[in-house]
């Protein structure tokens, strides 16, 4: 029963956090409608390869994508 309530509780977070980045984020950028479901979510938001470089004596984000939107949230401040 205890496992059944932490399942429940955990998918209502999950449920809670896809709802509000759905609601902030131009979720088109990515290739998402606002009623995509979380399937489509994860495959298109969540799951982006890219690793972290040391360039310049800076550790850079690289991530593998053709998405420029991923560029626009990630990049870091240059001023």
């Amino acid at each position: 029963m205890d496992e059944n309530t932490v399942f429940l509780l955990l998918t209502a977070l999950i449920h809670n956090f896809y709802k509000a980045i759905m609601q902030r984020l131009q979720v088109s950028r990515f290739g998402l409608k606002p009623t995509s479901r979380i399937k489509a979510f994860v495959f298109k938001f969540i799951s982006v390869s890219g690793k972290r470089v040391k360039t310049s004596r800076q550790r850079v984000l690289k991530i593998y994508t053709e998405n420029t939107a991923y560029t626009n949230i990630l990049s870091p401040d240059t001023g």
